[in-house]
């Protein structure tokens, strides 16, 4: 398996992408599952038990511990770290795993830049629609953003199109920089949005800057 990105995020956190390059046998091997972790993977195909071993792999590169903290998941499915106050979202797109962590609500999505991402439009907003026309591109970095969001949310129930809505940003070099808002429930959450483009495939992060919380 090697690690194609790997970057720290500001003030604090860790964003990385692998290419799964091993055979999921050698991973197995090399990571320490829990009996809920055992259960949890017992009836995936090969292909997802490869792809769920090596998010967990990198996790626990990423925390630097010489003893892995067990990922789980909440009642809503979104996964967690025992034993830490850090959040984490984790993507997967073919070959590639991508995972971030940080204290604040992160969420992150990788992608492969595909044509069909057109048929995506009906969710975004009138406004969206019309900064968001240019390219293949900025469709993409504009659903990932949104894909990200909702990770960080956590929750079920969000409307792609009314719940949330991304600024529009501007690239710097390979790099894509927004802002985006979440809106549920009286709470409106502000994040920071980054795209970049790594080799046929978009990889977008959003991390929580602040949230209002109507009384």
């Amino acid at each position: 398996m090697a690690i194609i990105l790997h970057e720290k995020l500001y003030p604090i956190g860790e964003i990385a992408v692998w290419e799964i390059e091993d055979d999921s046998v050698e991973l197995f091997e090399q990571l320490a599952l829990s009996e809920i972790e055992k259960a949890e993977i017992q009836n995936m195909s090969n292909a997802r038990k490869k792809e769920w071993v090596a998010a967990r792999w990198l996790i626990h590169k990423l925390s630097g511990r010489k003893e892995r903290t067990v990922c789980k998941k909440d009642s809503y499915g979104k996964p967690y770290l025992e034993d830490s106050s850090f959040q984490i979202s984790i993507s997967h797109s073919l070959d590639k795993v991508a995972v971030i962590a940080s204290p604040n609500n992160v969420g992150i999505d990788i992608q492969e830049i595909v044509e069909k991402i057109e048929r995506l439009s009906i969710k975004f907003k009138h406004a969206e629609r019309e900064y968001w026309a240019e390219s293949k591109m900025d469709k993409h970095i504009l659903w990932g953003a949104k894909e990200a969001m909702y990770k960080a949310w956590g929750k079920k129930g969000i409307d792609f199109k009314e719940d949330m809505e991304v600024s529009e940003g501007e690239w710097e070099g390979k790099r894509y920089k927004s802002e985006g808002r979440l809106r549920k429930g009286g709470i409106t959450m502000h994040f920071d949005i980054e795209g970049k483009q790594l080799e046929g495939f978009l990889l977008v992060r959003a991390v929580e800057k602040w949230r209002d919380v109507e009384e």
